[in-house]
């Protein structure tokens, strides 16, 4: 009998969560084809069976954890496959097999107060109070009217609060619940909130439309916003930094890394845009849309959900104005952008009507100060109100 156990998928990963089995047991399947799908911390996977055979058992249901190193199935190999499946217990009788009966249960009935008066069982009825498991406080244990309504009264307070559906925790959501404790349990985050005047951004994204649409590329906000934070990142390396409390050590990271959250119907993903600094505006969007696209796929590999070094979340796509967005850990800042709409300001003495993007950065206040945080903010607000500079430094 071979048994086959939960592969070692890497990226650290030390257990998963059983989504749903593809066979069942007494099946037979072939060497490859695909047995059951797991749900890791980083991506959905699909485990495939090392030998062709017969299932003979499946251990674990959708929703149990698993750890690594586990028996997940049991097959018998195809050559020992023929054996035959065992019997249901019989009897053997006069006029051939019977399979044997089940034992029937027994029921016993109690009878009520005999002594009841015949309002007092309309009014349990009425409340649905089961007479057989009161006990009276009237003469010789009669049951009262009192006895009834304090029963009902009972049941009442004791039910559970009635809920329109319970969902299970799983999946991503369990693992994006699980980092987000973890994240404003250990690190004290702080957010500031600021605006930048988007006209000039805005003229230059309209400039690239065409090119964009070429090469098959959408090109929103996004990439110049993520363009302007590599460019500044260089400038603020604290901010593209992660805490090694054990050690008690800042570590620089050399690279930057953008993780982008995208919403997807199992939960939130953050895909990482890899060396995201040595990328011109329409590559991030090309990066930026196919990484958003395979995470709502479910295509999405664990390699392209780790190692980001800051992270941000366009909250705006879906209407939202400003945000505390939580930090993506062990990361020490994270970019929050809201709903960019035209707004009046007052440029040169004049009202005006202006594209205003706002911007919300939530940064770790054991390792980033806030006067750096405001720095930090101020100089991507000057790269994305002076998009030239984004020019000047690629």
């Amino acid at each position: 009998m071979f048994e086959f156990r939960f592969p070692d998928i890497g990226e650290g990963i030390a257990e998963g969560e059983i989504l749903r089995w593809l066979v069942e047991v007494g099946q037979r399947v072939e060497e490859h084809q695909i047995l059951v799908e797991i749900e890791t911390d980083k991506a959905m996977v699909e485990l495939p069976s090392p030998v062709a055979g017969v299932i003979r058992e499946c251990q674990g249901t959708p929703g149990e954890m698993i750890p690594v190193g586990s028996v997940l199935a049991r097959i018998e190999e195809a050559a020992a496959a023929g054996s035959p499946e065992p019997k249901k217990p019989f009897a053997v009788g006069v006029v051939g097999e019977l399979e044997e009966a089940q034992e029937p249960e027994l029921r016993v009935e109690k009878s009520e107060e005999s002594t009841l008066l015949p309002r007092d069982r309309k009014l349990a009825r009425e409340l649905a109070v089961d007479l057989k498991q009161l006990r009276g406080s009237g003469p010789q244990g009669r049951i009262t009217e009192r006895d009834i309504r304090a029963a009902a009264q009972q049941a009442v307070e004791g039910q559970p609060e009635k809920v329109a559906e319970r969902i299970p925790l799983r999946g991503i959501r369990r693992s994006m619940a699980r980092a987000m404790v973890a994240s404003v349990s250990a690190a004290a985050q702080v957010t500031t909130m600021d605006t930048a005047d988007g006209q000039a951004l805005q003229k230059l994204r309209m400039r690239e439309q065409a090119v964009a649409k070429e090469r098959g590329v959408s090109l929103s906000w996004l990439p110049f916003i993520v363009k302007a934070l590599t460019l500044v990142l260089e400038q603020f390396p604290l901010l593209n930094s992660s805490l090694d409390q054990e050690k008690g050590e800042i570590l620089l990271h050399p690279q930057i890394h953008i993780g982008f959250a995208v919403d997807t119907p199992e939960g939130l993903l953050v895909p990482v845009v890899r060396d995201a600094r040595k990328l011109s505006i329409l590559e991030l969007a090309a990066a930026l849309q196919g990484l958003a696209q395979r995470a709502r796929d479910r295509k999405i590999t664990p390699a392209e959900l780790k190692g980001g070094t800051f992270t941000v979340t366009n909250y705006g796509a879906l209407g939202g104005l400003w945000g505390t967005p939580i930090i993506n850990p062990p990361e020490a800042a994270i970019l929050g952008v809201g709903r960019i709409e035209d707004v009046p300001v007052v440029r040169d003495g004049q009202v005006v009507v202006r594209p205003s993007i706002p911007l919300s950065l939530t940064f770790d206040h054991r390792i980033i100060d806030g006067a750096t945080a405001q720095r930090f903010l101020n100089a991507l607000i000057e790269h994305i109100e002076d998009p030239d500079l984004m020019l000047l430094e690629s």
